[in-house]
């Protein structure tokens, strides 16, 4: 098969497109043909040797990639939810292997939905980690329910752009923080408040918030506190000693003092359940993957920098197959 691969860490320049050996799978895995995928800031961070968890890295040759869209071709002996043929979706964590920037990948099973049939195989390899990331950030962690006033830092992102359209469809009052030139997009996508952060700091606004949302990483439970409301909550994508501390912390004190601040850290893991719940939304028409750019597979290295620069208006799609 062909596949985007590297012998060692370093720049986009390490990324080679030739030949591997297609993967085999287990009794519980699925082999798909991959149509599209995309790219996530922790395929340039695991491209460098610079991921927070490094040591779950498959050796080399290593194939990054954690979106999937494709369609099943063979399935492993104790499978039950998929036959070939079927179209699906899903997403792989490096300790599962990652392997998606390639023609075919084995999934677990447990890790795949059947992909929704509003959405083309581009707009679904551009969806499983970062929707994910933001409905166990906003549900699993934060309890976010209607009425609930949100705030989404980084809200034009490839993980925002789903953080809106998810809080917004589970009736919260929305506000996104990026920039100027990306308000129209975000309140396009139901954000009810926009916040330039280059003009204007969230933290002196004379707003309250129940959850903040913090897509980059640049804020804290500390640096928010006096934003955050009553039993309100904090929640990161970046897994930083502080944060974890301050998330154990604070749920200590929260088991006591209700009114306390919490601090959560999401760290994505494949679900199926959690997807299917995407996937019924993205059938109502509630949510789409925000594309910015579709490159060929061949071109990993032009989509790397892309999705470095970080600049891209939600995601960046790798395009496989031909459909």
């Amino acid at each position: 098969m062909k596949a985007i691969f590297q012998n060692k860490y370093g720049s986009s320049d390490v990324l080679m497109y030739g030949d591997l050996p297609q993967p085999a799978i287990g009794r519980h895995q699925v082999l798909v043909e991959v149509y599209a995928s995309s790219i996530n800031p922790r395929d340039w961070l695991i491209r460098s040797g610079r991921y927070q968890l490094q040591f779950l890295v498959p050796a080399f040759p290593l194939v990054l990639g954690s979106d999937i869209s494709g369609v099943v071709v063979a399935v492993g002996a104790s499978v039950t939810r998929f036959k070939p043929g079927d179209p699906v979706f899903g997403m792989k964590n490096p300790a599962q292997g990652l392997g998606a920037h390639a023609e075919f990948a084995a999934v677990n099973e447990a890790s795949l939905a059947s992909k929704p049939q509003s959405l083309d195989f581009d707009a679904a390899g551009g969806m499983p980690l970062c929707s994910l990331t933001a409905w166990q950030a906003l549900v699993d962690i934060a309890d976010v329910q209607r009425g609930k006033r949100v705030l989404i830092i980084g809200a034009s992102g490839g993980v925002g752009t789903f953080a809106v359209q998810i809080s917004k469809a589970l009736g919260a009052v929305v506000t996104g923080v990026c920039s100027a030139t990306n308000h129209a997009l975000v309140k396009s996508l139901g954000a009810d408040y926009a916040i330039d952060y280059k003009a204007d700091d969230f933290k002196n606004m004379g707003s309250t918030y129940d959850i903040i949302f913090d897509t980059i990483g640049r804020e804290s439970l500390a640096s928010c506190k006096s934003v955050l409301a009553a039993g309100g909550m904090y929640v990161s994508t970046i897994p930083t000693p502080k944060n974890l501390v301050a998330a154990l912390a604070s749920k200590v004190k929260h088991a006591v003092f209700k009114s306390s601040k919490r601090c959560g850290v999401v760290m994505v893991k494949p679900c199926h359940t959690s997807l299917e719940k995407i996937a019924a939304l993205v059938q109502k028409g509630q949510v789409i993957t925000m594309v910015d750019s579709v490159f060929p597979l061949m071109d990993a290295k032009k989509a790397h920098d892309l999705s470095r620069s970080l600049r891209a208006k939600g995601k960046v799609v790798l395009h496989v197959k031909g459909v």
